[in-house]
């Protein structure tokens, strides 16, 4: 027996020596690689454990009620740069005592920011936790960022079916006030394999259309031209055409050249793919005018 300066009391001697062959040893030497093997065995997530960590941050916090609207409120300041210089992580770090007070806005933001890793670490799945948890709460706005992350399967599996719900879901909520809502349960109909139907589309483009929403008057111009889901009619496609091109210049000129570069492809389309082109062209987007001389359009 020894005493163990450690812990302060006494105990067994395990020594490794060439002349001691004594059980002790064996069991101590055993008991240490049984250790270093189940160690050994398994690899650590570090980045699945961080995710895990913020997930139990989420629900751990103690904070008030007016904590947490105190914090939104200077994490949104913070976030977009009103009244104090843009900080990304300091918004987050507002955000996230926001979120611990069970905030819905204050998880839509804090789930965009680890989506995009933007002054935080990137963790998509920890965002659509976020997400999954303030659609939970119906915040209209996660629901509808959710289904879209359904819809193009980013970070998650594609799942229409999901995105559906969700979307109903915050249609029941929002009715007519969030046209987006609207625009993707057309998209879904429009566009998803397996739940395909250009007649609901077209109904869900209109009513998001008649709200001003751009994409969805463009899509119906181009189901008007085709005649998909609607009658054949150019004069109407024109008609939504030129509505939307009302706001056209508002639009990100990248979204305009990718969705004239799909209606190139159709010779019905061809004179919306000019339009929305010749926009971003305008827009001094650079790949728009390199389309534009390839296409062989006047710019005028």
């Amino acid at each position: 027996m020894r005493n163990d300066s450690r812990s302060g009391c006494e105990s067994e001697t395990c020594e490794i020596s060439s002349g001691y062959e004594g059980n002790d040893e064996r069991h101590c030497s055993e008991g240490s690689n049984k250790g270093d093997a189940a160690a050994a065995g398994k690899v650590i997530d570090l980045k699945e454990r961080a995710s895990q960590l913020r997930v139990k941050g989420m629900v751990s916090g103690a904070v008030s009620s007016l904590q947490a609207t105190k914090a939104l409120a200077l994490g949104l300041m913070y976030l977009h740069g009103e009244g104090a210089g843009r900080d990304a992580s300091r918004a987050a770090k507002l955000l996230t005592t926001a979120v611990q007070g069970s905030v819905p806005q204050a998880k839509h933001e804090l789930a965009r920011l680890h989506i995009e890793g933007e002054g935080v670490p990137y963790d998509p799945a920890y965002g659509i936790k976020l997400l999954q948890s303030a659609s939970d709460d119906e915040y209209v706005p996660s629901m509808v960022y959710l289904a879209e992350l359904y819809i193009f399967g980013q970070h998650c599996a594609t799942d229409a079916d999901a995105a559906l719900e969700l979307l109903y879901s915050a249609y029941s909520i929002a009715a007519d006030q969030e046209p987006a809502v609207m625009y993707y349960l057309g998209y879904v109909y429009d566009r998803a394999p397996d739940c395909r139907n250009t007649f609901e589309a077209a109904y869900w483009y209109r009513r998001a259309a008649e709200h001003g929403h751009f994409k969805s008057q463009i899509r119906l111009a181009a189901l008007y031209a085709t005649g998909t889901g609607v009658p054949h009619c150019v004069e109407t496609s024109v008609a939504f055409l030129e509505v939307a091109m009302e706001t056209a210049r508002q639009q990100d000129p990248r979204f305009l050249l990718w969705q004239g570069e799909r209606f190139i492809a159709q010779p019905e389309t061809e004179f919306l793919a000019q339009a929305l082109i010749k926009t971003a062209a305008e827009m001094h987007h650079t790949p728009a005018q390199r389309m534009m001389l390839q296409q062989g359009w006047a710019r005028a």
